[in-house]
């Protein structure tokens, strides 16, 4: 399974073409499959469609290119579901039992069609960063009737593509991450149909998802071949200078792709994860290697050392396929995707990991508060943790 989206206590994921709920304790609920979409395309697309992104697919292939993923679901107001396939977007008003296709990505676009961070309802709009390939301009769409008709709300050839669109709910904003090369990445607001960056020009301002807390905004870079990547955080007092300056608060071992913040008892923890990615990067200079980690990790901040003390929860390996061994053939990185919940629960959800693969595991508040004790603070912050969460988070329900 792959954790999609939450609202408030409902956990949303699909499996396969088929999109449901997540039970406490039972497990995956499916409420509906998304169909085939009615457009005219023919060849290599049609077949490509059922097949590679059926479960059964892609558990056929998965000890030769590793788990890989084609799906994400949004929700975007009370009963009405986004998904993406690839290329092709559709929507429910039924909470996912039924779907229609509603929109056509560009051909280019990634395997998921977008990120799982690339929609956001704000104000009464959504909106979708489309995630291209240098074929098509950067570009951001929006809705005002809740995903049924889209336009295009920027358009820009100076960004490779858009990572992410975030609402920060502290200032009523939102925000955006771009990438790839130095000039091509920077993080920003979405104003007035316009990308406005408010850092830009260097990979320390390459991010994928960002972390909100009423005082700061929090990233780490995503960069496979950086010597060191670092997280960072920026005062929200910092935003309208003219030259900001972002603090260095950590750093890791592997690209950061996901971030959340979870309340627990008022007080705002940040999680990031990393991401075991495979290959070298495509927009990297001449020589560059891959310096990213074998494992994808999860690692926390809280506000008792003012973010600046990072505790791994988990550490998930990724999966050994023989395509690795190939050069030329396709082969699938291992990622953490992160939710949290209005109960104040963090989901942490290995994709294409040697353990807990297509789990959603909880961590619950209480496991969070407990890094703080001696006991915890008395080991090294740097330590290999362990993939099994009762190490970590006693008190959390798993969702299977």
């Amino acid at each position: 399974m792959k954790l999609g989206a939450t609202r408030g206590d409902t956990v949303y994921a699909t499996r396969g073409l088929t999109v449901g709920r997540m039970t406490p304790r039972g497990g995956f609920e499916p409420t509906g499959t998304l169909p085939n979409p009615d457009v005219e395309f023919a060849g290599k697309q049609r077949v490509n469609y059922g097949p590679l992104n059926r479960w059964w697919t892609k558990r056929l292939l998965n000890r030769v290119t590793g788990w890989y993923t084609t799906t994400n679901v949004w929700p975007v107001a009370d009963g009405v579901l986004l998904a993406t396939v690839g290329h092709h977007l559709y929507r429910s008003i039924d909470d996912g039992r039924t779907w229609s296709h509603v929109h056509e990505l560009p051909f280019d676009s990634g395997p998921m069609g977008a990120l799982p961070t690339s929609v956001c309802a704000a104000d009464d709009r959504v909106f979708l960063a489309e995630y291209t390939f240098e074929a098509e301009p950067a570009r951001v769409l929006v809705s005002e009737d809740e995903g049924a008709t889209w336009e295009t709300y920027l358009e820009t050839e100076e960004r490779r593509h858009f990572h992410g669109i975030f609402y920060d709910e502290y200032s009523g904003t939102v925000w955006a991450t771009t990438g790839d090369t130095d000039d091509e990445s920077a993080i920003g607001l979405l104003e007035g149909g316009e990308f406005r960056p408010v850092l830009e020009g260097s990979q320390q301002w390459r991010a994928v998802e960002l972390a909100f807390t009423p005082e700061s905004i929090f990233w780490g870079m995503d960069c496979s071949y950086a010597e060191e990547v670092r997280l960072f955080r920026l005062s929200r007092y910092e935003i309208t200078e003219s030259d900001p300056t972002p603090e260095q608060i950590g750093t890791t071992d592997a690209s950061v792709y996901y971030a959340d913040t979870v309340s627990v008892d008022g007080d705002d923890w940040v999680a990031m994860a990393t991401a075991a990615e495979v290959g070298v990067d495509d927009t990297s200079p001449p020589g560059s290697e891959n310096t990213c980690s074998r494992s994808a990790r999860v690692i926390v901040a809280g506000p008792e050392s003012e973010y600046e003390t990072w505790y791994e929860l988990y550490s998930f390996e990724r999966q050994r396929t023989l395509n690795e061994h190939l050069s030329d053939l396709p082969n699938a990185s291992a990622y953490v995707y992160l939710e949290s919940t209005e109960s104040e629960k963090l989901l942490v959800n290995p994709f294409n990991t040697t353990s807990h693969h297509g789990e959603i595991l909880s961590v619950s508040p209480n496991a969070l508060t407990a890094l703080t004790t001696d006991d915890v603070r008395e080991r090294p912050v740097e330590r290999e943790a362990q993939s099994d969460r009762a190490e970590v988070s006693p008190g959390g329900d798993d969702y299977r």
